[in-house]
């Protein structure tokens, strides 16, 4: 596996980039102290997961998240950060990130998360998923045109589980988990993982 750390603070690139260079599943890490030095770099080859911190010295984390998604459109992007603050989050996912965690995350555990990315999970703080679980489970007009098999695939979604842990929960393919979920997207209008949680900020405000 493939992985960018945009990370400004020197002791969690070491501690991170060597326990993670350790375990069999990483092949290359490339570091970048800033969204600058992200932003002007030439970047050799495909990465799968883009481990992204919110505080950066000038450009911040979220705003950094859509220059991503242009130059590598499939990455998924985890948040890392010690801003646990519920409009740090949405403002992430809302922007194009896939899952969130806070800066004193074990190693494994951020380890657990990247690989749960690449698999098509989508790894939050679990109060935050308590939250989005609540709102799909409410009666809000945002999904009144989902069906209980598409609201069932959402709640998979978004309490962190893949595409196979849903396909196996509720004993469908993976690819028809993927057929729910496109159909999600365009009831609701949106592009991504990140944006099924974002909904719930904006219509709680």
């Amino acid at each position: 596996m493939n992985l960018i750390l945009i990370e400004d603070e020197v002791n969690i690139q070491l501690a991170l980039s060597q326990y993670l260079l350790a375990q069999p599943e990483f092949d290359n890490i490339v570091i970048y102290g800033s969204a600058e030095e992200f932003e002007k770099a030439n970047q050799i080859y495909q990465p799968n997961i883009i481990v992204l911190d919110i505080n950066l010295p000038i450009k911040s984390g979220i705003e950094l998240i859509p220059v991503i998604k242009n130059r590598f459109p499939e990455v998924s992007i985890l948040m890392l950060s010690v801003n646990n603050d519920n409009e740090s989050v949405f403002l992430s996912l809302q922007a194009g990130a896939d899952g969130y965690l806070g800066k004193e995350s074990s190693l494994d555990k951020i380890k657990e998360a990247i690989i749960d990315l690449k698999n098509g999970g989508s790894p939050i703080t679990p109060v935050i998923a308590r939250k989005v679980f609540d709102f799909f489970n409410s009666q809000n007009t945002v999904i009144e045109d989902l069906n209980d098999r598409e609201k069932q695939v959402v709640k998979g979604i978004v309490n962190g589980l893949s595409y196979k842990l849903i396909a196996i929960e509720y004993h469908v393919s993976i690819d028809t988990v993927r057929k729910y979920i496109k159909s999600v997207y365009r009831k609701l209008q949106i592009n991504s993982k990140g944006e099924l949680i974002a909904k719930y900020h904006h219509h709680k405000n």
